[in-house]
């Protein structure tokens, strides 16, 4: 067993927060909270307590407004005292499991949005030229005045109080991002020529000293002060931003004020995608301003060089993020990177991530796909592809059932998958029916074209079949389900989770040689699939793909848009029908909008509005706007969703008391992972 000594061993950071371990939960707004800010009973409060019983050491809160927020998410909140009930809440929930609770209080400053054509508030006057992000993402700052900031000032005073009231273990001063008190500590907003400007760290950290003064006068020597900054801004637009020499002069002037612990984050500044730097997704590629980093974004994330320095710098603790996983978390400790590992996605991913790491059940870890699904849109209340009860843990409880039913899951795809375990962990009696020889469904073909760069699903196949290997679910392949078949199990419930039928246009030539529907492809691959796997597949096709040079795609949603890039990254020339306007479909939002631009800079000729009348041996016939014409391609592949056939399931109804359609059953939108993990799991909590 991999022994992860480094990650698993306690740590002090004041003789009041001793953590168990060095895994902590990032500060991430989940957008889980009550409409009106407060915490009382909340998802929110549920959500975390997962993690915390999950083992983490301890758990950062993230986006705690001190003044009411505008617009955007749910976002919880302290500026009031009728707050404390709900914070204390939540700080009882989560000390409850040996787990020290963090409060970040935040306002977005120059980011945040405003009503009423407002400005938003920021270290400086900042005039529509100026700004390091630029409309609309950016909006012209008001420079706070003294007597403004005094205001201020105080009112983070009074919010960090409240968590202390509250019994929080410690506040987290939020002075990182594109946020508020950033605006003072980068050069990048700050552009004051008082006591507060950027000429000095020690004018730079002026309100942060002020800040830290005043929460320890008022909550006494045992609450601890910590605060997350940046240790790299990007910018492909503007200089003067945080560089890591920068950091490390903000960091020691914070540790000489009394500042406890330091959490170390980046950001980046311009266009989508570089706002959100450090969160960046590659897809379909990086940008070239993106390259130079690369290479640590694909070892210990583009953070690290500005964590590093910051380590280095200072005594107190160090917390680095970004992108880690398990072995990252340790190397980064044992190499003295940093103190402790905080972790985002992999917590929403697998609430008991800690405690599957230090009993060494590396193989049972749901690990996160990067597949976006959480920030679709961002500020929506947060989802997670491979968790379907992250944030609706209470509605989504598995409770042990009273009578032990047998289950029929006619389906062995990841809805069937995910179904059939949180049934039987529910206590039910649950067997597979699989028609193909394995597992998986088709989730190993949308590897094969995903790929593993910036969305990688295979990690959800391993954990699904791995778990169904421990658990005490009947498998049984090549197995075709029928009503006699049926009849015969005598199945108190069945849920049909197999595949339903692709849609295929009554088109002239659809059945021709040269048309590759999904079924067809799925057929194609499954011998080379069995033999070399997804990702040797997919590298093997970048030599040889045999669909000839000019392909043309019927359908532009997420499915056709995903073989585009595919099919477009091996050199093939891709043209594009789309039915509407829209390209990209279901594809989360922070994928989507890069993959026009993309598609323009990569030749992929996309045709709007465009109905296929005809498909011939080395052309096919396109209607657009009333206007037929001839394009020659060599090869027309059918990316249409999945349409709903009831029959069987009304069939079935007939014989069984209890019958589900999950998944690829229904079609459409429920064919998609993130929607179909989720009907598995609703089901197995309905029955």
């Amino acid at each position: 067993m991999q022994e992860f000594e480094h990650l698993m061993s306690p740590i002090e950071i004041a003789p009041s927060f001793k953590m168990k371990n060095r895994i902590m939960k990032a500060p991430q707004s989940t957008w889980r909270w009550n409409l009106d800010g407060t915490a009382d009973g909340s998802a929110g409060i549920d959500l975390y307590e997962s993690m915390a019983k999950g083992g983490v050491g301890a758990i950062d809160i993230a986006g705690i407004n001190w003044e009411p927020p505008v617009g955007g998410g749910i976002y919880l909140c302290a500026y009031d005292d009728r707050f404390i009930p709900g914070l204390t809440e939540l700080a009882e929930r989560l000390h409850q499991y040996d787990c020290r609770v963090i409060g970040q209080l935040h306002h977005g400053g120059p980011l945040a949005p405003v009503q009423g054509g407002g400005r938003p508030i920021c270290a400086s006057t900042l005039e529509i030229e100026d700004l390091p992000t630029p409309p609309p993402e950016g909006l012209a700052t008001h420079g706070l005045t003294h007597d403004e900031l005094v205001e201020k000032r105080q009112l983070i005073v009074d919010a960090a109080i409240r968590l202390w009231k509250a019994g929080f273990d410690a506040v987290e001063i939020h002075a990182a991002h594109g946020y508020f008190l950033n605006s003072f500590l980068s050069p990048i907003w700050n552009h004051r020529d008082d006591e507060y400007g950027p000429q000095t760290a020690e004018s730079r950290t002026r309100i942060m000293r002020e800040i830290y003064d005043m929460v320890r006068d008022a909550c006494g020597p045992d609450f601890v002060i910590g605060t997350r900054i940046n240790g790299q801004e990007w910018s492909p637009l503007v200089s003067g931003g945080i560089t890591p020499e920068l950091a490390v002069e903000n960091a020691k002037a914070l540790e000489s004020y009394g500042y406890q612990y330091i959490s170390v984050s980046g950001y980046g500044y311009g266009k989508l995608p570089f706002r959100y730097c450090p969160d960046y997704f590659p897809y379909p590629d990086p940008e070239p301003f993106m390259e130079p980093y690369m290479k640590n974004f694909d070892d210990l994330g583009i953070l690290m060089p500005g964590i590093r320095a910051v380590k280095k710098a200072v005594n107190v603790p160090v917390i680095g993020v970004g992108r880690m996983d398990e072995v990252k978390g340790e190397r980064v400790l044992r190499e003295g990177y940093a103190d402790i590992v905080a972790y985002g996605r992999y917590l929403w991913a697998d609430p008991e991530f800690a405690n599957k790491v230090k009993e060494g059940r590396l193989d049972e870890i749901r690990r996160c796909n990067r597949c976006a699904s959480c920030e679709d849109p961002v500020t929506s209340p947060r989802i997670c592809r491979v968790n379907p009860a992250l944030g609706r843990e209470r509605e989504l409880e598995l409770k042990p059932v009273e009578t032990r039913k047998k289950v029929m899951v006619i389906g062995g795809g990841t809805a069937g998958m995910q179904c059939a375990l949180d049934a039987a962990e529910r206590g039910f009696d649950v067997t597979i029916y699989e028609k193909k020889s394995e597992l998986g469904g088709r989730i190993k073909l949308a590897s094969m074209i995903k790929g593993d760069k910036d969305e990688d699903v295979m990690p959800l196949f391993d954990y699904l079949t791995t778990m169904i290997e421990k658990s005490n679910v009947t498998v049984k392949l090549k197995t075709e389900v029928t009503l006699d078949l049926v009849k015969r199990e005598k199945p108190d419930i069945v849920v049909l989770a197999d595949s339903s039928p692709y849609f295929i246009p009554d088109i002239a030539g659809i059945d021709r040689k040269n048309v590759f529907t999904i079924p067809a492809m799925t057929k194609l691959a499954s011998i080379p699939m069995k033999m070399f796997g997804p990702r040797k597949l997919a590298s093997m096709s970048e030599k040889v793909f045999p669909v000839g040079k000019k392909i043309v795609i019927l359908g532009a949603g997420a499915e056709g848009a995903q073989c585009a890039t595919f099919l477009a990254h091996r050199g093939k020339e891709v043209i594009l029908l789309a039915e509407t306007e829209d390209v990209g479909g279901l594809v989360p939002q922070k994928y989507k909008v890069r993959l026009v631009p993309w598609f323009e800079e990569h030749g992929v000729q996309i045709i709007y509005n465009a109905q296929l009348l005809r498909i011939d041996k080395k052309s096919v016939t396109v209607e657009v706007d009333g206007k037929a014409e001839d394009i020659g391609c060599d090869s027309v592949m059918v990316m249409l969703p999945e349409q709903h056939d009831p029959s069987f399931y009304e069939q079935l109804k007939q014989i069984v008391p209890e019958v589900y359609e999950i998944g690829s059953t229904l079609g459409g939108d429920n064919a998609f992972l993130k929607h179909a993990m989720l009907d598995g799991r609703l089901a197995a909590v309905k029955m």
